[in-house]
């Protein structure tokens, strides 16, 4: 039977050229006959591939000049049904499943009188799966001046000495679940007051920490 232009179907096109489907009752030698073809020259572009679907063959071909067609690649004497799919859209999709893990710390009242030279014990109650905590004080500008001091968590709680800061007010002490820095407490502001100093005898005065003299009666 002769070409039918109908039967002709671009697959695929980009700059020029174009991948072609053509499927017909007619025989592979017939299709691949002189003028064939020359229906369809105002379609067909030298250079152009083309999937040749015949009775008895599927053939990979090229399009030459003035619309021949190379002999090609018989890729199945069978002619086997070919079938091409395009989709302008392409689908894709991700599931998570995840679960939420509750994770918390909070810091016990820290006991009064901190004195510069002495101690500040930190404990915290630990909820959740954190291995370790960090300690650590702070200034009142934000800046760490003792730790961090990393302790392991028994039994639900944590605790630590750190040497108290210099003397000052709004200091304050901070734990951090160690690996989950958001997980955190912080202690209200403290102050670290000056040590308590012995006054010394100096004939008939006393002398005060600063050296200044205190006058006996």
């Amino acid at each position: 039977m002769p070409f039918d232009n109908s039967a002709l179907l671009p697959l695929a096109s980009s700059s020029g050229f174009t991948i072609w489907l053509y499927r017909t009752p007619d025989t592979r030698a017939v299709a691949l006959a002189a003028g064939y073809f020359t229906p369809a020259a105002a379609r067909l572009v030298t250079g152009d591939v083309m999937f040749l679907q015949a009775a008895d063959a599927l053939t990979l071909t090229t399009i030459r000049a003035n619309t021949v067609i190379a002999a090609g690649l018989v890729v199945d004497t069978a002619a086997t049904p070919f079938r091409a799919t395009r989709s302008a859209a392409q689908k894709f999709s991700v599931r998570q499943v995840a679960g939420a893990v509750a994770m918390t710390l909070v810091l016990a009242p820290l006991m009064g009188g901190i004195v510069a030279g002495g101690t500040v014990q930190a404990q915290a109650a630990v909820a959740g799966p954190i291995g370790e905590v960090a300690f650590s004080i702070r200034d009142s500008l934000g800046t760490t001046v003792r730790g961090p001091q990393q302790v392991s968590v028994s039994a639900g709680a944590a605790s630590a000495t750190l040497a108290a800061p210099d003397p000052g007010t709004g200091y304050r002490l901070r734990v951090e679940a160690v690996g989950f820095p958001d997980v955190a407490d912080t202690s209200s502001p403290f102050v670290v007051s000056r040590g308590f100093g012995l006054l010394k005898q100096d004939g008939n005065a006393l002398l005060l920490e600063n050296l200044a003299k205190l006058l006996l009666a």
